[in-house]
C-alpha cells in the first residue's frame, strides 16, 4: 500500500489480497457473468500440472468462476500483458454490474461468505458488508493502465524492464482518471444493462506468479 500510495499520490487505506481460487469464487457466488470472448483462446499450464489451462471460444457466452479465470489470465496478444490487463480491467467492470444487481445485493452475505476463505484483508467482514449494501449507490471513477504507455519507458540495464519516465506527470494522470465519472455505463443489470458488451474497468494488480494477485484500493 505504501509503495503503490507513494508512487501514485493516494492515501490507500485498505487491501484485498486473493489468489486464482478467490476469484473463481468470486464469480461463481454472483451467479457467473455473460460476456463476450473477443478470440479463441487456448494456452497449456504444465507448471500447475494442467490445473490452470486455458481453452476457451470466440463469442458471446456465460462464464463461470473456472471459465472467468481463464478469460483474464490470457496473455498472447500483440501486447501481451498490457492488454491481459485491460482485459482484465474491462472483466471486473462487468463483475461490479453483476454485484451491484438488486439480486446480488441481497445476497451480500452469502457472497461475502463464500469468497471470505480465499483472502487476506485489513477491512472486517462488518465493513464489507456494509460497503456491499452500499453497492447501488457506487460511482465508477475513471479507469486505465497506470502507468499509462506515454510515461513508460525501457530502462538501459540490458533486462526486459519499462520504468515510469515522470512521476509527477503520473500523479496528475492518476487524479485526471479519478475526477472522471463511468457511472453511467457501470449501472449494472438493476437498470439492464449488458454487462458483457462494455469497455473500461477497475485496475487489476496482477503478481504474475503463484496464482496470486491483489488490489489496492483509495478511499
Amino acid at each position: 500500500m505504501s509503495t503503490i500510495g507513494d508512487l501514485l499520490g493516494l492515501d490507500i487505506q485498505y487491501y484485498v489480497y486473493t489468489d486464482f481460487e478467490g476469484f473463481k469464487a468470486l464469480v461463481d457466488a454472483i451467479g457467473g457473468v455473460d460476456y463476450e470472448v473477443e478470440k479463441d483462446m487456448k494456452w497449456t499450464d504444465n507448471a500447475d500440472g494442467n490445473r490452470y489451462d486455458i481453452d476457451l471460444k470466440k463469442g458471446y457466452q456465460h462464464l463461470d468462476g473456472d471459465k472467468a479465470l481463464q478469460y483474464v489470465r490470457f496473455r498472447h496478444d500483440a501486447m501481451s500483458d498490457f492488454t491481459r490487463t485491460e482485459r482484465q480491467r474491462n472483466f471486473l467492470k462487468a463483475v461490479a454490474q453483476k454485484m451491484q444487481s438488486s439480486w446480488n445485493l441481497l445476497r451480500m452475505k452469502q457472497i461475502l461468505e463464500s469468497v471470505t476463505p480465499y483472502i487476506e484483508t485489513n477491512l472486517t467482514p462488518q465493513d464489507m458488508l456494509k460497503l456491499g449494501m452500499l453497492g447501488l449507490e457506487v460511482k465508477m471513477s475513471g479507469s486505465a493502465q497506470v502507468p499509462p504507455m506515454e510515461l513508460l519507458r525501457s530502462s538501459n540495464g540490458g533486462a526486459a524492464v519499462l520504468e515510469i519516465s515522470d512521476e509527477d506527470k503520473l500523479r496528475e494522470y492518476v487524479q485526471e482518471q479519478l475526477a472522471t465519472d463511468e457511472s453511467a455505463t457501470v449501472s449494472g443489470e438493476a437498470d439492464g444493462t449488458d454487462s458483457g458488451r462494455e469497455s473500461g474497468g477497475g485496475t487489476a494488480l496482477d503478481s504474475g506468479s503463484g496464482g496470486q494477485s491483489s488490489e489496492a484500493a483509495a478511499p
